[in-house]
């Protein structure tokens, strides 16, 4: 799954701004969002939001690691919480992994954007699709380099590949 960096909320976020996590994600995997009902998720009501999620979520994996068993701790803490509540909430923290690169509200003072060493997936029964981002700017005439982004995602692609990312919290 790419990142589509077109999009209004990574195009227009600027600083002071909220950065609409959540929105983010949604649209990113918004084609298993359409398996499940063919509808998108905001016309689902709570009940079948949260079902959806969660079956996107029990696919999911941080650095080749269930989401589930590398967020136990957060989920545990979690209890008290309506399904609904934990799902929102899961999805938020993974959010703000996958998208801290795009808000212009965490980078550091120095110009750089906001790294994690996590990288995510949807295993497919044994085929990862990865959410990765493979933007290229144009330099000079007709030479296109890949972004600081995409080579950010590559590096972490890379380390995930030669087993160097945590496998748990």
């Amino acid at each position: 799954m790419e990142i589509n960096t077109d999009n209004a909320i990574i195009k227009f976020s600027s600083k002071g701004k909220p950065f609409p996590y959540d929105k983010l994600f949604y649209e990113t995997v918004n084609k298993y969002i359409l398996e499940y009902k063919n509808a998108r998720l905001d016309k689902l009501t709570e009940k079948d939001a949260s079902i959806c999620l969660a079956r996107i979520i029990r696919k999911m994996e941080v650095n080749d690691v269930p989401v589930q068993q590398f967020f136990k701790e957060e989920l545990d803490s979690w209890s008290e919480d309506t399904n609904y509540q934990r799902v929102l909430k899961l999805v938020d923290l993974m959010a703000k992994d996958m998208f801290c690169c795009f808000d212009k509200n965490r980078n550091y003072a120095n110009g750089d954007f906001c790294r994690t060493d996590r990288i995510y997936c949807v295993n497919n029964d044994g085929e990862r699709d990865y959410i990765v981002c493979n933007d290229m700017e144009k330099v000079g005439m007709f030479k296109k380099v890949p972004t600081a982004y995409t080579l950010y995602f590559n590096d972490l692609m890379e380390k995930n590949r030669r087993g160097l990312l945590p496998k748990k919290k």
